[in-house]
């Protein structure tokens, strides 16, 4: 009986291993053959996958680069213009401030009268225009005015009462006529008499005359003086008028970007007169 059993079991454990070795051998085979099949899937999946995250991608990249390219559309306007205006700046300072053509250094020859330190004869008198009024500078500051009639070169200095041109009074830019008084000071006359001005205003020329370039200095304001229909400003002058060396001569005004200034320009670089 019990080898009976002995055998029924070892039957049904050897059954059992070769149906398990059958198992195995045939989830082998099934997995060789379906193996293809499985990496075709998982390739088209990941392609499905690669191409969904691809298409959200390019979604967000084509939005980014939108607002970048306005961003860049915007900059490069931006850069346009300042490419236009230094265009500008540059061929005006070339065409505008070339020395030889609107600027010309002169010298002092002698005084008009012995008795007179405030009219003074000057050089170059045979290149310039007769009949008008040009502007005299002094490192940077207004000093005068020169006429040219008939014979030499005549300078005459902020001291004269004959130096009269057009001014800016304070950061308004109120206007008024500037005429010399003595060696330090001169008067600005015609001024609105609404105008809000006062001690320590900055006095610079208007460039409206003609005469000067525009935002040369001038003065400070040291007294306020009201007219009956205007006021009057007594203003103390920069330039050392007693000392009439060298001067720079304004030959022609052009009109001139605002962002320039002439107190920024340095009109020669070995000459400090």
């Amino acid at each position: 009986m019990m080898n009976s059993k002995s055998i029924l079991i070892t039957i049904l454990v050897i059954s059992t291993l070769l149906l398990l070795k059958k198992e195995e051998i045939f989830q082998d085979k099934f997995a060789l053959v379906t193996l293809p099949i499985k990496e075709s899937y998982l390739n088209f999946s990941n392609d499905i996958h690669d191409k969904i995250n691809r298409f959200s991608n390019q979604s967000k990249s084509i939005e980014n680069l939108k607002k970048e390219n306005i961003l860049l559309r915007k900059y490069l306007y931006q850069q346009k213009m300042s490419i236009i205006q230094l265009e500008q700046l540059n061929g005006f300072s070339q065409k505008k401030f070339d020395l030889s053509e609107t600027i010309i250094r002169v010298q002092t020859i002698s005084y008009k009268k012995l008795n007179d330190f405030s009219q003074i004869y000057l050089t170059k008198g045979n290149e310039l225009k007769k009949d008008k009024i040009y502007g005299l500078i002094q490192k940077n500051v207004v000093a005068g005015i020169a006429i040219k009639n008939e014979g030499p070169l005549k300078g005459v200095l902020l001291s004269n009462p004959e130096c009269q041109f057009s001014t800016f009074i304070g950061t308004k830019n109120t206007p008024g006529i500037a005429k010399g008084i003595d060696a330090q000071s001169m008067e600005i006359n015609f001024i609105p008499k609404w105008s809000k001005i006062a001690i320590g205003d900055k006095v610079i020329t208007s460039g409206l005359d003609n005469i000067f370039l525009p935002n040369i200095p001038v003065g400070d304001v040291t007294k306020v003086i009201t007219q009956s229909t205007y006021k009057t400003a007594i203003i103390k002058t920069h330039a050392d008028v007693l000392h009439p060396n060298f001067f720079y001569l304004v030959k022609e005004v052009l009109q001139q970007p605002k962002e320039i200034n002439i107190t920024k320009i340095k009109l020669d670089n070995n000459i400090t007169d």
